[in-house]
Parts: C-alpha cells; sequence; structure tokens
C-alpha cells in the first residue's frame, strides 16, 4: 500500500492506495493547503502544511497505515524555503504565484535574459524560485550566510526523513537548472546573485530518497521501514497517471490551466522566450517537456460564483441549459460576450503580471445564461491563443485532466474551437494517481477510463472562430499594447 501526498494551490490531498488499484484511492482526506496573507503578499506555512499532513495521515485507519510501504510526493512548483546549516526554516515560502520579485525580474539586462533563459529553458519571471530567493535576501534574510533551497516536496521529504533532496521536474521550475547538462547552473545562479545558496541533489522521479524517521513513523502509528520518493510537478505527475504520448498535448485544469507537450530534446525558439513557452524535464527524465500555464482558469470559475452569490447547484444548473443550448446551436449570434480571464496577470502569447481582466459584448440586457457562456468561451479562446504558440504540427489529440473534464460545455468548445479530438481523462484525482504509479516503479495496472469528444463544424462554431478572430484578437492586442 502506498501513500500519496498532492500539495495544490488550494488544497493538499492525502491518499492511499493499493498497489494494484490505480484509478481510484481506497481512502483520500484533504485540507486547504495553508496561507499566510498580508496584503497582495501570500506566502505557503510550511510549519502548517507539515503539520496539517501529519493529523491528515493520524487519522487514517490504523489498520490501512501499517501496510503503507511508500510515500510519494507531488507538488506545485517554483515555491521553497531557505533553511540553515542546523536545518532550521529562515525564509518566508513565497507562493509561486506571488509576483513580489518582479523588481528583480526588471533589473536583468537583456544579455542576462537571454543567457537564462538558453540555459534554463524558462522564460525569467517573478513566479519561479531563482527571483524569489534573491527577493528574500534583499527583504531581510542575511545573505552572508550558506543555506540550502528546499522547494515544498524537497521540504516535506526533509522533514520526514531528515534527507536533502530534490526531483528532476521540480529541479527545472526553479529557474536554476541547466536543462541540456540537468545540473545546477553557476552562471544562473551569479546572474540573480545567489551563488551561496546549495541546491539538493537531483533524483530521478520515484527513487527512493530515505525512510521515515522513527520517531515521526511513531508519531503517526504507522510500520517500519516506509519509504520515502518524490513523484513531481503535479502537472507532469498527471500528465504521466493519463499516459501522454509525444503525439499529445495534455491539458491540466484546476486554479490554473497547465498545457504540456512532450519532446526527446530540447530544442526552443528565438521567438519563445517572449511567448512564455518555458521548457522543463519530464518525470521521465529522458523527456523533456514544453510547457505554458494559464494563470486562471478554475480560479475566474470561482470568482464569478462568488460575484453572482451562485450556490454549486445552481451555477450547474444554469450551465447544464447553456450546454444544451450550444449543443442544439440556439446561442443567439447577435448575443455573444467574452471575458479575457487575466484576472491573475496573463499566460502565453503574453506573460505578463501587470495585466488585467476585460470583459466583452455585455448590456444591460445580458443575462445569466449569455454570461456564463461568454465565460467558459472566453476561457477557451485564451487557451487556443496559447496553444499557436506550441510546435503542434504533429498533435492528434488533447488529453484534458482535472474539474474541466466533468463540464460538457467547456470540453466541447475546446474541440470544436482547436479542431481537435479532446479525450477527458475520468481520473479525478490524476495527480494522487499518478504519484502512486510513480511510487509503483512505473507500472500502470489499470488504463482509466476516458471519453472522447470530437469538433464539429456548423454556422454557430463558424461564427465563434469570427468572433476569436476579428474580435477576442484584436482586443487582446490592444489591452496588452494599452497596459504593458
Amino acid at each position: 500500500m502506498n501513500l500519496t501526498i498532492d500539495v495544490g494551490t488550494t488544497n493538499t490531498k492525502v491518499s492511499l492506495w493499493e498497489n494494484a488499484t490505480t484509478t481510484q484511492p481506497i481512502e483520500q482526506k484533504k485540507f486547504k493547503t495553508p496561507k499566510i496573507v498580508h496584503g497582495e503578499m501570500t506566502d505557503f506555512n510550511p510549519n502548517e502544511l507539515i503539520q496539517a499532513i501529519k493529523d491528515t495521515i493520524c487519522n487514517f485507519k490504523t489498520s490501512n497505515k501499517v501496510l503503507i510501504k511508500k510515500i510519494s510526493i507531488a507538488s506545485v512548483g517554483e515555491s521553497g524555503v531557505l533553511i540553515d546549516k542546523r536545518g532550521n526554516i529562515s525564509s518566508e515560502m513565497i507562493a509561486w504565484f506571488d509576483t513580489r520579485s518582479q523588481n528583480v525580474i526588471d533589473g536583468l539586462s537583456t544579455n542576462e535574459i537571454k543567457t537564462i533563459y538558453n540555459i534554463t529553458g524558462i522564460p525569467p519571471h517573478a513566479h519561479y524560485s531563482a527571483s524569489k530567493i534573491r527577493w528574500l535576501f534583499d527583504n531581510g534574510v542575511d545573505s552572508s550566510k550558506k543555506y540550502t533551497w528546499l522547494c515544498i516536496p524537497d521540504y516535506i521529504v526533509y522533514c520526514l526523513t531528515g534527507k536533502i533532496a530534490t526531483e528532476y521536474s521540480i529541479a527545472s521550475r526553479t529557474q536554476v537548472l541547466d536543462l541540456r547538462q540537468k545540473k545546477w547552473s553557476k552562471e544562473v545562479e551569479k546572474i540573480f546573485g545567489i551563488d551561496k545558496v546549495v541546491f539538493p541533489k537531483i533524483y530521478p522521479a520515484g527513487e527512493v530518497i530515505g525512510e521515515v524517521l522513527p520517531d515521526i513513523l511513531k508519531e503517526l502509528r504507522m510500520s517500519q521501514n516506509v519509504e520515502v520518493t518524490i513523484a513531481g510537478h503535479d502537472h507532469m505527475v498527471g500528465s504521466f497517471s493519463s499516459e501522454q504520448k509525444q503525439s499529445e498535448l495534455l491539458d491540466s485544469t484546476g486554479t490554473t490551466e497547465g498545457i504540456l507537450l512532450l519532446s526527446k530534446s530540447f530544442k526552443s525558439l528565438p521567438s519563445d522566450e517572449k511567448k512564455g513557452v518555458a521548457y522543463g524535464v519530464y518525470v521521465k527524465p529522458e523527456y523533456n517537456t514544453v510547457f505554458t500555464a494559464l494563470p486562471s482558469a478554475g480560479s475566474v470559475i470561482e470568482w464569478f460564483m462568488e460575484i453572482y452569490k451562485l450556490t454549486p447547484e445552481q451555477f450547474m444548473q444554469t450551465l447544464n441549459e447553456v450546454t444544451k443550448d450550444y449543443l442544439e446551436e440556439e446561442i443567439s449570434l447577435d448575443r455573444v460576450n467574452f471575458v479575457i480571464p487575466h484576472f491573475s496577470g496573463s499566460g502565453s502569447p503574453f506573460k505578463s503580471t501587470d495585466t488585467r481582466g476585460l470583459w466583452y459584448g455585455i448590456d444591460k440586457e445580458t443575462t445569466l445564461k449569455e454570461l456564463v457562456f461568454g465565460l467558459f468561451l472566453g476561457l477557451t479562446f485564451e487557451l487556443k491563443h496559447a496553444i499557436e504558440t506550441l510546435p503542434m504540427k504533429n498533435v492528434r489529440k488533447i488529453k484534458l485532466i482535472g474539474p474541466a473534464a466533468k463540464d460538457p460545455l467547456w470540453v466541447q468548445l475546446r474541440a470544436d474551437l482547436l479542431h481537435i479530438k479532446v479525450q477527458t481523462m475520468e481520473t479525478p484525482e490524476a495527480v494522487s494517481r499518478g504519484a502512486n504509479i510513480i511510487a509503483c516503479d512505473y507500472q500502470l495496472s489499470k488504463i482509466a477510463p476516458s471519453q472522447d469528444y470530437f469538433p464539429r463544424e456548423n454556422v454557430l462554431v463558424q461564427r465563434l472562430m469570427d468572433v476569436y478572430k476579428y474580435q477576442y484578437k484584436a482586443l487582446y492586442k490592444a489591452k496588452i499594447t494599452f497596459e504593458c
């Protein structure tokens, strides 16, 4: 039996899996990922996170816990904490989406930006670890002392085992990893002025790092010899659970939306850096990832429900009505509206923290149903625009994981507007499932159930494509020019 820990932006999920059952956990508990909010700044709370993980494990049935052989950890990337030579926390754990280190990025020269991208495959941005570490040194952390940087899963491993380690897909989100050499870049460390920081030894996903310490085992009431491993960056781990191939694009949905391709080599284009296309190492290190993300996805839907005071039941009832109208081509063409969902900044093709949301096409007669359609239409336009920055020539299918897979309107809009088959993977816990598979030495014992959605061609779809081409893209360009 394995235990998986999936640390997400909103929730952390702890799941128990039988080795041969890789579709659903036999038991799962979740809690809100602890945060500390100071105005516009957000930190994850590492001490509360560890305690909440321990408390959650304690609440599992003892009869199950004594059978646990491995703990496998998946997590959001970028965020981490500095620890001193005694292992004490010496900094905040800045949330990945927090952009307080933007001034560090703004201070980079054109040559430094080019060098960083050529080495790490990641466009310099405030989301990644390197600028966060520099900000910490500029704002209270004593830069004359030696520290070790631990990303979120690394810190959990350290607390459980006392071992200092990381994993390739997590390391490639720090903006310090040399992607070709697969080792830490001294040149990038010097550019950011963080060359005194020690970065952990990098392990392949699923390799055993250590065993849970005896006193922790006793505290958690677990058996002896429980091994701990890092599964990797959550989007990549979810990709693995969906059995993504090089001819497929993964669309990983949640609070944000991650878009992922796999490649046997790192081949970037000169225009990729400006478009926000990031490269990395997959959970199977022989593959590279081509990755971009949209910072607003599920979070915009949550905002919409809160603003209109809609319960989940009310929202789903309205959504079902809109879905029926769309499938029956009963959407009024002269009432089409859409959102440009830059509520937390924008992703590809123009990645920026300075952009804001925009809703176009509404008037005093606009109904709730029309707004709901405009919400999902805008989210799909944003996805289409981002995907156009990626090398899609040989892609034949999109695999969709996460909450969006349960939304037939959103899925069918993807298929229609991207003009490609979309396969929804019916794995509600794709990341946790992937972490379990990786803990089982990458052995898939069951193929995940799925459903295919095929692109349609009709007058409504063609009209929406015209809206995308002549209205959405024109407004997007004008908005970006105005803002940035």
